[in-house]
């Protein structure tokens, strides 16, 4: 075959490669309003600075305009560096309906937001049914007998199903937990061709059921709640809920679970900027915990995972810290920082390697060098989370395309690969150090 002569020395092949966007889920928080600001119910506005979000609060009515006022004020004063959301949820008729409200707002607005501050209002909402305790299981049921809630002080709705072994009741699910109880209801069981079986139930936060739903590693959703010292250990073991305990001598000016939600939003990791934990960070505008006389509630508090905001025993200095920045599964927030972080990313840059794979060349099959690539993709994400301060170390195993495809041949007519495996560690900061001191006296 001939060659063709041409004027050009070299021919251009050009493919369309798109570079991944940044996400921006983790500096992303709302303020929840429940008929606080002007908004229309549902939606939501970013405010960049304090006036933003005045500009659109009520002057008057039943929502929680002052508490977001004193949300912004203290917000910002923690800085400028990012801002946060108000999400109108529009006027409740008690807190556990406005819990209930932001429940279904994530369920249709799912990975809008990172975050939620809370009105401080919906750490009493204990008016629902949280469980039964079985007290007398009785005898002779033959099949689950019907479980039946009455009273309670005009709640509605709860329904549960028993379980049974033996011919006794042994437990009661929960599948409705109702709602508007104020004391707990009588719990009753009829049918099954038994008698015998009693139980008590006991109420739970609303909240915190909720916030359950968003407690497994990869939801990425988080509520910072203000609570008690009698209360904040009801949150354990929730991951997804950050609880803080304010000052007993703290002002009206001042929302101080504010302070923290800013603290947990301005993380923008980096290799110039590492995460760092969000212990010990300083605040501003917010009342410390008195350093007198309030020793035992301060342990209780830590002790449950909570956060308060304290000036520190050791190390010379007034500021106010945040003490220790823990949710409520014991971790330290900023571990799970980190750890999101790396989530969001692979996600996102396997997603796109493989999108790309349709639309360059060479393209992205599924071979054993295809899986290698991806593999490649997900460590150069771990190498990368670990130097931002997002993760102590981590690996990428892969199964080969050999020993997938064989035992799963399905998923190959599929398009479906799952063999690809990650082991990260994720970094945490001191919260305590021990000295062992030798005093040695000289002869």
């Amino acid at each position: 075959m001939a060659n063709t002569i041409t004027p050009q020395i070299v021919n251009l092949t050009a493919v369309l490669t798109v570079a991944p966007a940044p996400s921006q889920l983790q500096q992303s928080g709302a303020f929840v309003s429940v008929g606080g600001t002007t908004l229309t119910t549902g939606t939501y506005l970013y405010c960049s600075q304090l006036s933003a979000l005045q500009a659109v609060l009520q002057t008057s009515g039943s929502g929680n305009y002052t508490e977001l006022n004193t949300m912004g004020t203290t917000f910002f004063a923690q800085g400028q560096s990012v801002g946060a959301y108000v999400l109108e949820l529009g006027t409740q008729t008690s807190g556990a309906a406005g819990v209930e409200a932001l429940g279904t707002w994530i369920t249709n607005n799912p990975a809008t937001f990172y975050a939620f501050l809370v009105p401080a209002a919906w750490d009493n909402t204990s008016e629902v049914v949280g469980n039964v305790t079985i007290t007398a299981g009785g005898s002779g049921y033959t099949s689950a007998p019907t479980v039946a809630f009455s009273g309670g002080g005009g709640g509605t709705g709860a329904a549960g199903t028993a379980t049974i072994a033996n011919g006794s009741v042994t437990g009661v699910t929960i599948t409705n937990p109702g709602s508007g109880y104020t004391s707990a209801p009588t719990v009753a069981f009829s049918g099954g061709s038994g008698t015998g079986a009693a139980g008590t139930a006991t109420l739970a936060s609303e909240l915190n059921i909720v916030a359950s739903q968003y407690s497994s590693p990869t939801s990425r959703t988080y509520f910072f709640v203000t609570t008690t010292v009698a209360n904040v250990g009801t949150y354990a073991p929730n991951k997804s809920v950050y609880a803080f305990v304010p000052s007993p001598t703290a002002t009206s000016q001042e929302f101080g679970a504010a302070a923290h939600f800013y603290q947990w939003l301005v993380n923008n990791p980096s290799a110039t900027s590492p995460l760092a934990p969000m212990a010990y960070r300083f605040l501003t505008g917010v009342t410390p915990w008195p350093a007198t006389g309030y020793a035992a509630n301060i342990q209780t508090v830590l002790t449950a995972f909570g956060n308060i905001n304290l000036v520190p025993p050791q190390g010379g200095i007034t500021n106010t810290c945040i003490f220790k920045g823990m949710t409520m599964d014991g971790s330290q927030s900023s571990w799970w920082y980190g750890i999101d972080w790396y989530q969001i990313r692979v996600v996102n840059d396997l997603a796109l390697e493989v999108i790309n794979g349709s639309n360059e060349e060479p393209p992205l099959l599924y071979d054993q060098n295809g899986i290698n690539q991806l593999a490649a993709t997900a460590q150069s994400d771990l190498n990368v989370a670990i130097s931002f301060g997002c993760a102590l170390t981590g690996t990428v195993t892969a199964q080969s395309f050999q020993a997938y495809t064989t035992a799963n041949p399905a998923n190959y007519k599929a398009g479906i690969y799952q063999g690809l495996g990650v082991n990260i560690v994720g970094q945490n900061g001191f919260l305590q150090v021990g000295v062992q001191l030798d005093a040695i006296q000289f002869a």
